[in-house]
């Protein structure tokens, strides 16, 4: 057999031009080293190193064996297997770039621990035999590319990196045949507060299932909670089976419209690949919302977390999007009607791209509609406040609309409350899209509920694209009160445990509002477990002077502040109505409250 021997010198490179063997192959010996630059490297035989070889962005084709005995470093480019039947073998395992299977070729696995850090493209045939692993970083994430007209067939090892192992993260298979035993190095699946659930829409209760047998099966195109622990390492989840490919129909999905699941379904992704909830082709979606929901754990509590959404190029947070990662679980919701509504959901190839480095999120691109991000959270705990976006899409009305609009599913985590607008027909709203208003005002009643008392600070995140002369206010009835957006933010008020509605909203005028809140306002009162607490703002400057007086004008007590923030005064007051006045350089101001030690 003739083959082409790099003897002649140590050290051959081939750089930025084509490089054409016609011979029976290449081999590379012991002590050379050998290098395909960038350039095109075709090989019409075996490919044998038994040395070093390197390539960088350059594209390799052979029809032969790929033997590696030595040393392969490959930091970029394709290498394509063009022959009819070959194999990636020797005793050695390459960490390859790209691979591409070219048509008409069966392409065999026959060393352990080859490695892939970028796309599958399979043409033909690849007999993974359990082999190779599709590697996941905090760079990027291996994929087999959805556009391939062959199919990968054996055992595959997908890898998915998890920047934190805390908590709850919603997960689906991507293999054929996975079980539950797939996630017992990562979840303990002998835990006594079980740590593995499917969802299942059709109960009166919440619709978590436990789901812990490790001979369970992961079904395709269904979603599962997995809790991780509390490690806020990261880690890296790590599935084998026989991969999902072409056409996959989810089993019939439900909305018996029961009081806790109201008709939310967890489905998943079920291919090797990212999806994108926006693909033109591949999706069948028959009686389903627009909108899709993602769950993000808690930072205190592993059980507990926070939701976020996507519909029609809006997203909720800014991170949730239309590109939906391998191994992801997510919340669909069917249609309301005539109840109990069926539904279907169907995946193809269509709907799957070439994303190296979607993280269980990405950021979403830019939108050039109206649209205003504002959010709520505990002061002091800002990081984990719940936004709420409105939008104008001329073909959005004041009702729940499940093309442009997305629900409400409320967060668990106490630290964050969950923010949402009202529709006209009583929906909860995430995402809440409206025409332009062609009135000089348009309310948007809010609702907002939390786990527990606390003072709470509403915020813009973002106000883009708004037609020149709106005003935005933050109206809020129990004070009389609207809040500028542009010049009143933050704004705090005191709320109890449970929710509030009727209380707050947003107002859109082409007029200025005469009844703002004052920018000077010096200081917040309000009461909490028994306890007062006074929060002097920077308006007030940094020292001052709290006053208390009953309704007689009896002065009950007096303290002296320094420094701006919540200062709590130990005083014992008796049910009923006080006069809280605090005194400064700036001057002085009063406020009511109502004292209950109930």
């Amino acid at each position: 057999m003739k083959r082409f021997y790099c003897l002649s010198v140590v050290v051959i490179q081939f750089l930025l031009i084509p490089f054409l063997i016609n011979g029976q192959g290449v081999i590379v010996p012991s002590g050379i080293y050998f290098s395909a630059g960038n350039g095109t490297m075709m090989v019409q035989g075996n490919f044998v190193n038994n040395g070093s070889f390197t390539a960088s962005n350059s594209a390799q084709s052979l029809t032969g064996n790929f033997t590696n005995n030595g040393a392969i470093a490959i930091t970029g480019g394709t290498i394509t297997f063009s022959g009819i039947t070959q194999a990636i073998a020797g005793s050695a395992a390459t960490n390859f770039n790209n691979i591409t299977i070219g048509q008409g070729s069966t392409t065999t696995i026959s060393t352990a621990g080859q490695t892939l850090k970028g796309v599958l493209l399979c043409n033909g045939t690849l007999i993974a035999n359990g082999k190779i692993t599709l590697l996941s970083t905090a760079a990027q994430t291996a994929l087999i590319d959805g556009a391939g007209t062959g199919q990968v067939t054996g055992t595959v090892t997908l890898q998915r990196y998890l920047p934190s192992a805390f908590g709850y993260k919603y997960v689906s298979s991507p293999f054929q045949s996975a079980t539950v035993s797939g996630f017992a190095p990562y979840v303990d699946l002998a835990a006594a507060f079980p740590s593995f659930y499917n969802f299942d829409e059709n109960q009166p209760s919440d619709g978590w299932a436990t789901y812990t047998n490790p001979s369970s099966i992961l079904t395709p195109t269904k979603g599962y909670a997995a809790n991780f622990g509390t490690s806020k390492s990261s880690v890296t989840l790590s599935l084998s089976g026989s991969v999902n490919n072409n056409a996959i129909n989810s089993s019939s999905l439900y909305n018996h419209h029961y009081p806790y699941t109201l008709g939310f379904n967890l489905v998943g992704n079920p291919y090797p690949s990212p999806i994108d909830w926006n693909a033109s082709t591949g999706w069948t979606r028959t009686n389903i919302d627009n909108a899709v929901y993602f769950f993000d754990a808690g930072d205190t509590s592993q059980y507990y977390g926070k939701y976020s959404s996507y519909v029609n190029g809006v997203s909720s947070n800014g991170i949730a999007s239309n590109i939906i990662s391998a191994m992801q679980g997510f919340f669909i919701h069917v249609t309301d009607g005539s109840y109990p509504v069926t539904a279907s959901l169907g995946f193809s190839n269509g709907v799957r791209i070439n994303n190296l480095t979607p993280v269980f999120h990405k950021s979403a691109d830019a939108d050039t509609r109206p649209l205003l991000r504002i959010s709520a959270g505990f002061s002091g705990q800002l990081s984990a406040a719940d936004p709420l976006v409105i939008y104008f899409d001329d073909a959005a009305t004041l009702r729940f609309d499940p093309e442009w609009d997305a629900l409400k599913i409320l967060n668990t985590d106490v630290l964050t409350p969950s923010l949402y607008a009202n529709s006209q027909d009583a929906a909860r709203l995430s995402i809440c899209a409206m025409p332009r208003p062609s009135d000089t005002l348009v309310t948007v009643p809010l609702g907002i509920r939390i786990l527990s008392d606390g003072l709470i600070t509403f915020n813009v995140l973002a106000v883009d694209n708004m037609p020149v002369g709106t005003n935005i206010y933050l109206a809020d009835s129990q004070s009389g009160k609207y809040y500028d957006l542009a010049t009143s933010m933050p704004i705090e008020v005191f709320l109890p445990a449970g929710t509030t509605e009727g209380r707050f909203s947003l107002k859109f005028s082409s007029k200025a509002l005469i009844d703002t809140e004052p920018a000077g306002d010096q200081f917040l009162v309000f009461q909490k477990n028994g306890n007062l607490f006074v929060r002097m703002n920077p308006a007030a400057g940094t020292e001052g002077e709290v006053m208390i007086h009953d309704m007689t004008g009896k002065m009950v007590a007096t303290k002296h502040l320094a420094g701006n923030g919540v200062h709590a005064v130990d005083v014992s007051l008796s049910d009923g109505i006080y006069v809280i006045s605090l005194l400064t350089q700036s001057g002085r101001q009063s406020k009511k409250i109502f004292i209950s030690n109930l």
